[in-house]
């Protein structure tokens, strides 16, 4: 099955536009510049292909290898009548600003459902000494397709996909993957190719006791406050306020609830998580581990401050490692995140807690972070990459427990805290094995799994994971017409994960 997804905003189609009107980069220049017109356009038909031969001694005719297809050059011819000189020149103006975008939308209103990509390049020169001129204008389309200004979307039926590709070329497809219980491999089967993900030999359902899930962002919530505490990474800050649960457009937080009485810098609230046995009874704690978490800090105001951290810790309070935010610009917008081991800082970033994406790497929507253990080697995650250290004194230290502290600057409280911060996910992860590529049941229930056909990447829960794709992988496309793909995963499986695919239909 499959939906239509708008993704493309095509421009307003004025009702006296011409048949061939061009919209540029989400404009229709009759819509915008008086007294002009499309005439007609060239160069959106049928495309030549050059072949590529080889000719061999002594046979007829040459060896045929392949055929491609050159750019497109599209001619726009125009009229433009001006009622004296300054409006003519005024026309011209506004057009060459219109038109100057490289690489830009470009839609014909007799075909306002597909789009080029293209450039204006050159145009003819118009005869002088009038206000009532004919010319042209070449667009440059170095991809010769016109493409769908909606992506088709499909479901999978009993772990099968079919797609539907109503173009005249094969086109790249990505993927949606939704487990709904735990495995270990994805793989995405077609007569084009075959996608694989995870680790295929790990297929043995009890393996994946070499790996368990020990704590979860519900832990926290069922915790009591830690009043009195010790924050062990800021044993100088006051911990007896509360945390408490937010909503933050629809998603759980638990983030501050009370500052409590003022102690040191900052003051607020403190959870101590001392983390259950594993299923062999072992209570002494996790010496390799994996914990992701997904936060939010944010200020929707200038000069919000305020401070968050998440530690790892010894069964006698030792501070294996630890990740910290904080605020405490009272002026402008820019917070800070750290990352601490073995009681030292390692790295401190700046970055702008507002509310964009190129910004702030910790706003609600897209807020994942991470941190894996593996004895002295220690990796955390920053804005899509990847730090590793080498930290001999951390090697054979076990997590125990697990704090989380959220906490005010001062007396800075009401408007003068964050907007929002806290934490919506947290999980825990204790590792049985040396190397993170062994451990079984990589996917857990509820793991999303983004594949981005034209680029060839994979993502897991918004993170990059290109380790995870199985050697010989081939990012294949859909052919024209209806094409299969079949879904599959470990045995032991208990329910199918669930899968949507879209794609977005070009033609030549």
């Amino acid at each position: 099955m499959y939906a239509f997804v708008d993704t493309v905003n095509s421009g307003i189609v004025g009702t006296n536009l011409p048949t061939e009107a061009m919209s540029y980069n989400g404009v229709y220049l009759e819509n915008e510049i008086d007294g002009y017109r499309t005439l007609s356009v060239t160069g959106r038909e049928l495309m030549e292909s050059e072949v590529t031969h080889t000719e061999i001694d002594g046979m007829d005719g040459s060896y045929y290898r392949y055929k491609t297809t050159p750019a497109r050059t599209i001619t726009v011819k125009y009229q433009l009548r001006a009622r004296g000189s300054r409006e003519y020149r005024e026309a011209y103006n506004k057009m060459n600003k219109l038109l100057s975008g490289e690489q830009v939308k470009v839609i014909f209103n007799d075909e306002s459902d597909k789009y080029f990509i293209g450039t204006k390049t050159s145009n003819t020169q118009v005869d002088g000494g009038s206000n009532n001129v004919i010319g042209e204008i070449e667009i440059y389309c170095s991809d010769p397709r016109k493409y769908s200004t909606t992506e088709k979307e499909f479901t999978a039926t009993d772990g099968v996909l079919n797609i539907v590709n109503e173009g005249t070329v094969p086109v790249s497809i990505d993927y949606d993957v939704q487990t709904t219980s735990e495995t270990g491999y994805i793989g995405l089967v077609s007569e084009e190719g075959i996608m694989q993900y995870g680790k295929v030999e790990e297929l043995d359902g009890e393996s994946y006791e070499k790996s368990e899930w020990l704590a979860s962002i519900k832990d926290f919530y069922n915790c009591n406050d830690d009043i009195g505490g010790t924050d062990v990474m800021h044993p100088s800050y006051g911990t007896n306020g509360t945390l408490i649960e937010h909503t933050w457009f629809g998603n759980k937080f638990i983030g501050l609830g009370s500052a409590g009485t003022k102690k040191g810098n900052a003051n607020g609230g403190l959870r101590t998580l001392v983390l259950p046995a594993d299923s062999s009874g072992d209570t002494s704690g996790a010496k390799n581990f994996y914990c992701w978490f997904h936060l939010c800090f944010y200020a929707g105001l200038m000069g919000q401050t305020g401070e968050m951290c998440i530690n790892f810790l010894t069964a006698d309070d030792k501070l294996i490692c630890g990740c910290n935010w904080y605020k405490t610009d009272a002026i402008g917008n820019t917070g800070h995140y750290e990352i601490l081991a073995n009681g030292k800082v390692l790295k401190n970033w700046e970055f702008t807690t507002s509310h964009l994406q190129a910004q702030n790497p910790f706003y609600y929507k897209w807020g994942s972070c991470d941190v894996l253990k593996e004895g002295a080697n220690i990796r955390f995650f920053f804005w899509a990459r990847y730090y590793n250290f080498y930290i001999p004194e951390i090697e054979n230290m076990k997590c125990a427990k697990i704090q989380i502290a959220v906490k005010q600057w001062g007396d800075r409280g009401g408007n003068k805290f964050m907007s929002m911060i806290g934490f919506d996910v947290i999980d825990f992860e204790k590792m049985n094995v040396e190397k993170w590529k062994d451990i079984p049941n990589r996917y857990p229930n509820g793991t999303n799994i983004t594949i981005d056909g034209k680029s060839s990447h994979v993502y897991v829960n918004g993170m990059a994971r290109p380790e995870d794709e199985v050697l010989g992988t081939q990012y294949f496309k859909a052919p024209v017409g209806t094409s299969e793909v079949k879904v599959t995963c470990s045995e032991w499986t208990k329910s199918q994960p669930i899968v949507k695919a879209k794609i977005r239909e070009a033609w030549l």
